[in-house]
């Protein structure tokens, strides 16, 4: 990584007049000392204006001093071969870009190639961390800046109709290429193949219950490797957090930080600190060649709500609503009627042959029909093919205690009043397309949460009612995230997850994974 290896000691040197006080007001991220001015000091002082008494005791702080960094070493070396990994591609799509200036027989599109490599080259000089080298969101950026440049460029220098469309889809072409080489660089199978090591040394600060819920969610997180934490708690702290070792106080970080070689300090309770003593620490850290983050309370959060912006002298973090609302709502209910329509239509041979199978099987209806709750808790009939006997509801007391969820759902894997049909149906999802229907008529969506029971909606907590922010959908994030394999808890987790952070392309990618998970029969029954 591209960090000084250096160290830094806010310790001072020991004191050269009689008395060496400590500062009760020093912030707790470092720690600094007073000490009497020397002789010399006031010695060199103006006869008309000798040394004021704050001068005396200004603070003495030391520069910082090499040491080793172990994890440092090798994380530095993952870094420069990842930058010369990008640098090579961005290399072999500027000559893609002289290839095309060739057979084109345009020599203006050999400066663009060439021009679009200096571009990506100078703005890589910024990336100084493995996180920088694939935020996909920095280089999308610089590459629309650059499009625009050319499109500018070419509007004012190009008479040429032709030549000024093949500049654009060139350069178009090569920032898109760009983007799309740190996408798969970033990939972990590639990272793997490559042997790049990503995680990133982190020492967390904070209160007990604030670190301890940290370290447990950045368990399974591959980018980050917790070594630490530094407890606010001074008195009665345990020597480990969900066996990370405790290093310290917060009056420890700056030592700590620069003993082990953390890459990352991230901070709780920011607001303990304050604003001066948070800076401080800030420099500290520079110093030693750590990142200083700051961890928010806000979860279940993707980035893109998320802007930072300035207000006085603080920074505020602003959170976009994403629900869709006014006219994102209504096209996007469009949408999902008139492809519901279609694949009504075409899926009526599949469900007519479904019919003639659930008759021929057990005797009742072919259609189940069941009242679930739907946005705002408005109740609706939902409409399937059915699957069970037809004195499941009356059975369900002898099976209630086999329940393998939990929470307000019931699921259970080998459930006996499941008919032979409708094990097979259930396996294949086939019995959730007349659900088409209540798509059609504005009841669900395509893509949203499970539509829940009423007596399952009577024992939501605030967390869970959140579900019924939006219509319920057809599939949804907990289909394509395990559907029955999961916990009560992780279903309401992946369903308020996709209220809160709604998007149109996501749903796409939600659709496009129903059909391998539908395919894969992954935790249907």
């Amino acid at each position: 990584m591209s960090r000084a290896s250096t160290a830094t000691s806010l310790v001072p040197e020991p004191a050269l007049g009689d008395t060496t006080a400590s500062n009760p007001d020093a912030p707790a991220s470092v720690r600094i000392r007073h000490r009497a001015a020397p002789k010399s000091a006031v010695a060199s002082a103006t006869p008309s204006r000798l040394p004021t008494p704050h001068q005396l005791s200004a603070p003495i702080i030391r520069f910082p001093l090499p040491a080793p960094r172990g994890h440092d070493a090798t994380l530095r070396s993952t870094f420069l071969r990842s930058r010369w990994l990008l640098w090579g591609a961005d290399v072999t799509i500027a000559a893609i870009g002289l290839g095309a200036a060739w057979l084109l027989q345009r020599p203006v599109l050999v400066l663009v190639a060439l021009l679009w490599l200096t571009f990506m080259t100078i703005r890589s000089t910024r990336d100084g961390r493995m996180a920088d080298l694939f935020d996909l969101r920095r280089v999308a950026s610089a590459n629309v800046c650059f499009v625009f440049f050319l499109t500018l460029m070419a509007l004012l220098a190009l008479d040429d109709l032709y030549g000024t469309r093949a500049t654009l889809v060139i350069g178009t072409a090569m920032g898109a290429l760009g983007v799309g080489a740190r996408w798969c660089l970033g990939r972990p199978a590639l990272r793997r193949w490559f042997n790049l090591r990503v995680d990133e040394t982190v020492l967390v600060v904070g209160d007990l219950e604030s670190v301890t819920r940290t370290v447990a969610e950045w368990e399974g997180v591959e980018e980050l490797s917790i070594v630490g934490v530094c407890l606010s708690e001074s008195d009665h702290r345990p020597r480990s957090v969900n066996g990370i070792p405790v290093l310290g106080t917060v009056a420890d970080v700056a030592d700590v930080s620069r003993r082990v070689g953390v890459d990352i300090v991230a901070v709780h309770d920011v607001d303990k600190l304050g604003g001066l003593q948070l800076a401080r620490l800030q420099w500290t850290l520079e110093d030693i060649g750590a990142q200083l983050s700051i961890i928010t309370p806000v979860t279940n959060t993707v980035e893109a709500r998320a802007t930072v912006r300035r207000a006085g002298r603080r920074m505020l973090v602003d959170v976009a609503h994403r629900r869709p609302r006014g006219a994102v709502a209504a096209i996007k209910s469009a949408i999902d009627r008139v492809v519901a329509a279609v694949l009504l239509v075409v899926t009526l041979p599949v469900i007519g042959v479904c019919a003639l199978l659930i008759r021929l099987g057990s005797p009742g209806p072919v259609i189940f029909r069941q009242v679930r709750v739907r946005e705002h808790g408005r109740t609706f009939l939902m409409y399937k093919l059915r699957t069970m006997t037809v004195d499941a509801e009356e059975r369900l007391a002898e099976v209630l205690d086999q329940n393998e969820v939990g929470g307000g759902l019931f699921k259970m894997k080998h459930d006996p009043r499941v008919t032979r049909v409708g094990y097979w149906l259930r396996r294949l999802s086939l019995d959730e397309l007349p659900q088409l229907w209540n798509i059609i008529v504005g009841d669900m969506s395509l893509i949203g949460p499970r539509p829940a029971l009423p007596h399952e909606v009577e024992t939501y907590d605030d967390w869970a009612r959140r579900r019924l922010a939006v219509k319920p959908g057809l599939t949804g994030l907990w289909q394509v995230s395990g559907r029955s394999n999961l916990s009560w808890d992780e279903s309401v987790r992946i369903d308020s997850d996709y209220v809160d952070n709604w998007h149109p392309i996501r749903d796409v990618l939600i659709a496009l994974r129903t059909v391998k998970a539908v395919l894969s029969k992954d935790g249907a029954h």
